[in-house]
């Protein structure tokens, strides 16, 4: 029997063309259907670097989070944390807030973060991002606009690699002001 064409452009089968003429007896000879969409979607997202495949938590706008967050590879903060946290990677959307203390890889401040900071890889303040308290870290880059004022010191340790006569082979990081950056 022929495929038929309805009103709205749509194309009807019966079932003898749809199916080989036996039906399945079990879910393993029923063919994969392909998600619809899939690879559209993959397009539309935004092109940026997969920096942790495990556990994400999003605290979403408008939500507040107080207490201890575990077993998280990466917590996004886009309303108002109070926490301790130890993760890989920490971001804080613009009009997020972060209070406690963290000891992460990677962070990315686009809001507010105040307290206890320690950041053995790279600490990017964006120009939104306001860090203040003791901060820790390996490597840092402020954007114009950025601020962090506080206790600043950089991670010797985890910073910069050293020689075999224990001087450093990449140069030192400047001093970190502790007012806005410009």
């Amino acid at each position: 029997m022929a495929a038929k064409a309805d009103p709205h452009g749509k194309t009807e089968m019966n079932d003898v063309e749809q199916t080989s003429g036996t039906p399945a007896r079990s879910l393993d000879e029923v063919p994969p259907v392909p998600l619809s969409g899939a690879t559209q979607r993959r397009g539309t997202e935004p092109n940026r670097a997969t920096r942790s495949v495990g556990a994400r938590m999003t605290v979403g706008p408008g939500i507040k989070l107080k207490g201890e967050v575990s077993d998280c590879d990466t917590l996004v903060v886009e309303g108002t944390v109070e926490a301790t946290l130890t993760s890989e990677v920490l971001e804080v959307a613009e009009g997020g807030t972060y209070t406690g203390s963290a000891t992460v890889t990677d962070a990315e401040v686009h809001g507010r973060f105040e307290g206890e900071l320690t950041v053995t890889g790279v600490l990017q303040i964006r120009a939104t991002g306001h860090v203040t308290g003791t901060i820790k870290y390996g490597r840092i880059e402020v954007e114009s606009g950025g601020e962090i004022a506080g206790t600043i010191t950089r991670d010797e340790s985890t910073g910069a690699a050293t020689s075999s006569s224990g001087r450093p082979t990449a140069p030192s990081a400047p001093p970190v002001r502790s007012a806005a950056a410009s």
